[in-house]
């Protein structure tokens, strides 16, 4: 694999900084025509063979800041060599190298070896191969919400606030548009042009003076200036909006100049992604490849520096945080309840004792949710060491694991009584009567986004065989449910329903998020009875029920299959012997009649 990289690294000091971050920009900008062409433009994996483009493309990226240019100012054009192309190929080779490792199993070796290695692989591609699912006002939101409390911290460590990073954020993404649209008016301005010169003119002196006229006057220069300014921005522009101090500060922490480094994994720290502004001259220009990846550094810059457990204030900052957290779910969950559900939070089973971040009374359901706001720990390399890490964390207080074991204790503490005496907010006593008609559903709710093993927890998660599995979610996924359910139009009993399908059929769902999860729910009534006898795939490309209601919302038609508007509870009736739909194997009579699932 050093091989490879090296030689990988030996190319890039021959290709110019501006042609290869421009050739990667190009990959995540949609340009389209008509709603089907947007569906197919707007998703990357359309546009390339990598099979994690975004963290590919980034690696690329680091790699070529990463060496001396000996470009010699030449221009390289992909048609001409088919350099890019083999570019690309390389840094597939390399990626693929990596999965090779996990996946390299003696068909002799023991069930828990082959588990960890999956675990493993699991945690791996979901932190170094999948990008963040979030849109950028997610994004800017989260940050607000998340620090802005934190203000006078932040300041005294960087100099600056988080309106600061967010205002930056915008300068770059306003001129990385504007040039868009400069570029975009020029080209439509010549080509209105050249459509008015009349090929059959009996002066075709006169029209070949007016072409001359044309690209000589504000035509050429307007085209010019637009190409000059596309993909980035002045270091007098940032002074002008921030001061020079301000200015200075944001070009430190985002700016980086071409040269060697020590770079070389894809699992290393990669200077590109914490700066990806990159210089293109002396200190006046940089190239903006995509203001997203701003967007995301801002954001992991940010929560760097508040969560550095040496800071005077790291405990208040913990605290805060999981309450805002907490909180946020919370009214995710009032959203889609109203004023059918009781909402109790600090819930304890005796006075004073461990509370339990949500308990939710929703008709005949009991829904748990203990919510954890711990970041996801990068995975080693090594699957025997990367599944420790990975599984003390999990299983640790602040893991899904630790918070799944938290709901449980409270279901075993609530269920097998006719009513019981809890308590909120640590001394506030409430009732819950009649639970033996019953559902207790335990919930783990996170802030950040766990992949694979948090939508399907089975390959890790320890758990007594009679207990169900719990419903795994984390914020921007819950947020995006909550614009689904609206835009099907269904309401809280149907979302219920869901719960306890995914419950009920976790082990059979494979996905990297949960949205596709819920889309294929909702939209394919087939998946419902087939994954109960085979695992179900939901591959992360293709068109998106989210993006198309994200797109919809900011007046771009999005072309998507057909959406019905399929009525989950219309269910042919069962009968009391019948087995049960839930695929538990016993007769409908014994496992969920009366419950309100089914009938």
């Amino acid at each position: 694999m050093d091989e490879k990289i090296k030689a990988l690294k030996e190319k890039l000091q021959y290709i110019g900084t501006r042609d290869l971050l421009g050739m990667i920009g190009i990959h995540f900008i949609t340009f389209a025509n008509g709603a089907s062409d947007m569906a197919k433009q707007s998703d990357i994996f359309n546009k390339t063979n990598l099979i994690s483009p975004q963290k590919q493309y980034t690696y690329l990226a680091g790699l070529l800041m990463s060496t001396d240019d000996k470009s010699g100012g030449h221009i390289t054009r992909d048609e001409e060599s088919g350099i890019y192309n083999e570019l690309e190929k390389d840094v597939q080779e390399i990626t693929l190298e990596y999965t090779k490792t996990f996946l390299d199993i003696d068909p002799s070796s023991k069930p828990d070896d082959i588990k960890r290695n999956l675990v493993s692989m699991d945690a791996f591609t979901s932190y170094f191969d999948t990008g963040i699912l979030r849109y950028a006002e997610q994004t800017i939101h989260l940050i607000k919400i998340l620090y802005s409390s934190f203000d006078l911290e932040l300041e005294s460590l960087t100099g600056l606030i988080t309106e600061d990073y967010i205002a930056f954020y915008q300068l770059v993404y306003d001129e990385f548009e504007n040039a868009m649209n400069s570029s975009k008016y020029a080209m439509d301005g010549i080509k209105e042009f050249l459509n008015s010169l009349n090929p059959y003119a009996a002066d075709v002196e006169k029209e070949y003076e007016r072409l001359i006229a044309f690209a000589q006057g504000s035509a050429g220069l307007n085209l010019q200036n637009a190409m000059d300014s596309l993909n980035s921005i002045k270091v007098s522009k940032v002074y002008d909006v921030f001061g020079e101090e301000k200015g200075k500060r944001l070009l430190d922490i985002f700016g980086l100049y071409r040269k060697e480094r020590d770079f070389l994994y894809y699992n290393g720290k990669n200077p590109f992604a914490e700066h990806p502004l990159c210089w293109i001259d002396e200190g006046e220009t940089l190239f903006i490849v995509h203001p997203q990846f701003l967007l995301n550094a801002i954001y992991n810059y940010i929560t760097e520096v508040l969560e550095n457990p040496q800071n005077k204030f790291a405990d208040k900052y913990k605290r805060v945080k999981a309450e805002i957290v907490e909180s946020q779910f919370l009214g995710y969950f009032k959203n889609i309840f109203g004023d059918e559900a009781i909402y109790h939070t600090g819930v304890c089973e005796e006075r004073g004792t461990k509370e339990h971040d949500i308990l939710i009374e929703f008709h005949d359901y009991i829904l748990i949710a203990e919510v954890k706001a711990s970041k996801v720990r990068e995975p080693f390399f090594n699957p025997k060491k990367a599944y420790k890490r990975i599984s003390d964390h999990f299983h640790s207080d602040s893991g899904i694991g630790g918070a799944y074991s938290q709901a449980i204790t409270l279901k075993k503490f609530i269920e097998g009584q006719k009513d019981i005496v809890l308590y909120e907010n640590k001394n506030n006593k409430f009732h819950i009567g009649n639970i033996p008609q019953k559902i207790i559903l335990p919930l783990v709710l996170t802030l950040n986004q766990f992949g694979g093993l948090a939508v399907n927890t089975s390959l890790i998660l320890e758990k007594d065989a009679d207990e169900p599995y719990p419903w795994v979610c984390n914020w921007h996924d819950f947020e995006n449910i909550i614009e689904i359910l609206g835009y099907l139009h269904k309401g809280s009993q149907d979302f219920i329903d869901y719960i306890v399908w995914r419950i009920n059929n976790h082990a059979n769902v494979l996905s990297s998020d949960e949205l596709g999860v819920i889309e294929g729910y909702f939209l394919d009534a087939q998946l419902r009875e087939k994954i109960k006898s085979s695992a179900a795939f939901f591959p992360p490309n293709g068109p998106s029920l989210i993006d198309k209601i994200y797109f919809e919302k900011h007046g771009i038609p999005y072309g998507y299959p057909e959406v019905k508007n399929i009525d989950v509870r219309k269910k042919k009736k069962v009968g009391r012997n019948e087995p049960c739909p839930c695929g538990s194997g016993k007769k409908f009579k014994k496992c969920c009649i009366g419950k309100g699932i089914y009938d």
